[in-house]
């Protein structure tokens, strides 16, 4: 499902996925227990998601440019995933310290 976020003075913002907006600093939300068990859960739930969308994506390559644009797309989505995990972790890690 895609969200569009529109800004007066801006273009469009169409994003795959609407927690991205909330996601973007983890270590500027107060960080009580049921903050973090949201966080955790939707890094989770993304990095899942992004990494079915690779699965997906890598075995209906067929050559094609449609096809390559697709893994590509995925290979990007799983990396950001990847990256947003890391910045939640290192978040939470800070927040027992």
């Amino acid at each position: 499902m895609t969200t569009t976020i529109e800004h007066a003075g801006f273009n469009k913002v169409t994003s795959l996925y609407p927690e991205e907006q909330e996601l973007m600093a983890p270590d500027a939300l107060e960080l009580t227990p049921q903050t973090a068990n949201q966080l955790r859960a939707k890094a989770s739930h993304w990095l899942t998601r992004a990494q079915k969308d690779l699965h997906d994506a890598i075995f209906a390559r067929d050559g094609s440019d449609e096809s390559l644009d697709l893994y590509a797309s995925a290979r990007a989505e799983l990396d950001s995933a990847e990256a947003w995990a890391l910045r939640v972790a290192k978040a939470l890690s800070r927040q027992r310290d």
